[in-house]
């Protein structure tokens, strides 16, 4: 299958395209935003979108920053879009760890807004090793024990991540009690000129394979994260809704998993040729790609004369 762009079809075919969804589920960064500044006209192309009947929601993998500070943001940038609307994988793991009714510890190797949340929502956290320890092997020995009350590692983004605490995690994972928890395994970060940014995966990767644990994963592209988001939104007819990202593995495999339409933006982390030079599993090729929201608000505009 050719994708194909969506800016060069007909019109006709343009409006039966749009015709063929009624709700919007977006990826934050990359596609409404790229380092927190805004595409040009995507607050527009939403609102636009929201004029034509179709509710927007955001699914973002980035659970760095919490929900409240991403709505702030929004609103700041003219995004007329409801706390609510805000989806990341910190909300996921919340919800699994009460679901599960979770008492144990959890050990989280994530930012420090994310664990004083966690903690927020009456969790119990075990203690982070020391950021600089002797360099030797009596002090990580030390400094790597076991403590059975740790019934979770929590695995995310984490700026100030180091050697030690990775080795802490796998200390934990080695008891099959253990639970192994995981947020968004992206490659890299699209942050503009600056980047891109190292992502979670190949920190992931290590500690998947050097464990021999599969994580529950609650973030892009999983199944669980598809369970989640289906439910939180209340989605009845997945085949109904069009989700659009500029990632191919996790806006499009996530697409994928969750029965959605797929519509991938080239604004962010995938680049034309990528489209061209197809080397991803055929199911997650999307009908379409476009620049960007902006090229999209024009297609909106002009033919349903918003």
């Amino acid at each position: 299958m050719v994708i194909k762009n969506l800016s060069e079809v007909c019109k006709e075919e343009q409006v039966e395209f749009v015709n063929s969804f009624d709700r919007l589920l977006l990826d934050l960064d990359g596609v409404v935003r790229v380092a927190y500044v805004p595409i040009p006209d995507a607050a527009v192309c939403i609102e636009n979108f929201k004029k034509l009947g179709k509710p927007v929601q955001f699914v973002t993998n980035m659970a760095f920053t919490p929900a409240e500070i991403t709505h702030e943001r929004l609103i700041n940038d003219k995004f007329n879009v409801e706390l609510e609307d805000i989806v990341n994988p910190y909300l996921a793991v919340v919800d699994y760890l009460k679901k599960i009714n979770f008492q144990k510890k959890i050990y989280a190797i994530a930012s420090q807004s994310y664990k004083e949340k966690l903690k927020s929502e009456g969790f119990k956290l075990a203690e982070d090793p020391p950021q600089l320890i002797e360099e030797n092997l009596t002090s990580l020995f030390q400094n790597i024990q076991d403590d059975e009350e740790v019934g979770a590692v929590l695995y995310d983004f984490d700026i100030n991540l180091t050697f030690i605490k990775l080795q802490k995690a796998l200390t934990y994972l080695k008891r099959q009690d253990c639970l192994f928890v995981t947020g968004g395994a992206d490659k890299f970060l699209p942050v503009g000129p600056t980047g891109p940014l190292l992502g979670n995966f190949y920190n992931f990767k290590g500690l998947t394979e050097t464990s021999g644990r599969t994580p529950i994963q609650l973030a892009k592209p999983s199944k669980h994260y598809s369970k989640f988001i289906t439910e939180r939104f209340q989605i009845k007819n997945p085949a109904k809704v069009l989700f659009i990202g500029d990632m191919i593995n996790e806006d499009m495999g996530f697409a994928n998993e969750s029965g959605f339409k797929k519509l991938l933006v080239l604004s962010g982390s995938t680049k034309i040729d990528s489209v061209k030079n197809w080397k991803h599993p055929e199911e997650y090729k999307p009908n379409y790609y476009i620049e960007n929201l902006t090229e999209l608000n024009k297609i909106i505009r002009t033919n349903h004369k918003l």
